[in-house]
């Protein structure tokens, strides 16, 4: 079961191919013990996405969350990935909202970090979260053929701004160091990483990181709705420390955000 336009279908009558006619935006919410985690935040992105696209939508009339939560309803969620879909057509705009495949990371991920690669590749538009089917088939094409948990986007700065669905975070003598917008999506999760350092007296720098410096670095992590934050083991081979003081530090505040709200 899915909703069009705010109204049941059987999703088997629904394909996303349609989504690469047009441009489309877009958001992935997580579902945790029945409920869509931060879900404020994912609504202000939702709302920046239209915004810096220039369309003449008025988030209000869209009636996201009780979307949301009607399909939670429906289909008894109480944990998975729920994507919701403004597709802009000739004649106005459509609304998807169904549940997508998701794979979080194991104990063992967390606990001893993922492996990743770089690609050279730029996300237009990087702010808003839109429909990059290209983008997403080569992304996806080099995880799978080369087993790694993620793929790093190398800009033409040959700085790493971000994941092909993260955000990246790295650490040097107590420092982190993460791409500013507009060269990055606003993730949800980076957003928490950010307060979360705020609070707690961590210093952020938000500066891209040049790919020839990344060995310089003692950690790095990624952020995002399925991986929320996971460390890295490896870019392209290179070591970094999962276990990092500071890094374990947000992990721990982070999860226990989520155990506290959720």
């Amino acid at each position: 079961m899915m909703l069009f336009n705010n109204k049941p279908i059987d999703n088997k009558k629904y394909s996303e191919d349609i989504l690469n006619e047009g441009f489309s935006i877009y958001e992935v919410c997580r579902v945790f013990r029945g409920k869509v985690i931060f879900l404020n935040d994912n609504i202000l992105r939702l709302d920046n996405s239209i915004k810096k696209s220039n369309l003449a939508i008025d988030l209000n009339s869209l009636h996201v969350t009780d979307q949301l939560n009607r399909l939670i309803q429906l289909e008894n969620i109480k944990e998975g990935n729920i994507k919701y879909v403004i597709r802009v057509t000739p004649t106005g705009i459509e609304q998807y909202v169904y549940q997508i495949k998701h794979s979080y990371p194991t104990e063992e991920a967390y606990q001893h970090g993922v492996d990743t690669v770089t690609c050279h590749a730029i996300r237009e538009n990087a702010e808003v979260k839109y429909i990059n089917s290209g983008l997403r088939e080569m992304t996806n094409k080099i995880i799978q053929e080369q087993g790694v948990a993620e793929v790093l986007l190398i800009d033409g700065d040959n700085c790493i701004t971000e994941g092909s669905r993260s955000n990246v975070f790295f650490i040097r003598d107590n420092v982190f160091y993460t791409a500013p917008l507009p060269h990055v999506l606003p993730g949800t999760s980076r957003k928490r990483v950010l307060n979360i350092c705020q609070e707690n007296g961590l210093t952020v720098v938000e500066q891209r990181v040049n790919y020839k410096d990344i060995a310089t670095y003692q950690a790095a992590f990624i952020t995002g709705t399925s991986p929320l934050v996971l460390p890295i083991a490896h870019i392209d081979g290179i070591a970094f420390d999962p276990h990092h003081p500071l890094l374990v530090k947000v992990m721990e505040h982070y999860f226990n955000l989520l155990n506290k709200n959720f």
